[in-house]
């Protein structure tokens, strides 16, 4: 998979978490979920707002975002935690 594809499936599972993320905060809002969802949106707009070459792995700021959600809910069978990782895992796979 080229560099490029990495981060369109990248920007594709950062929108799909953000969107989770939001729908969440509406029934729970929280300033833990806040702080999560502004993370993912910063993410986001790097994506978005970089060329591909200029983009580092310290521009992202959402690794630890499972755990922080954790330790806020302990709400582990949340199957957003699942697609949280995804992404992730996906951050450290482009920029490894």
């Amino acid at each position: 998979m080229t560099n490029s594809e990495q981060h369109v499936r990248l920007y594709e599972q950062l929108k799909k978490v953000l969107g989770q993320l939001k729908e969440h905060y509406i029934s729970q809002p929280t300033p833990m979920l806040e702080m999560i969802i502004s993370r993912y949106q910063h993410a986001n707009d790097i994506l978005e707002s970089n060329n591909l070459e200029d983009l580092t792995k310290d521009m992202f700021r959402i690794n630890g975002s499972v755990r922080a959600y954790l330790e806020s809910y302990s709400d582990y069978m949340n199957p957003m935690l699942g697609e949280m990782d995804k992404a992730e895992s996906m951050l450290k796979e482009i920029f490894r």
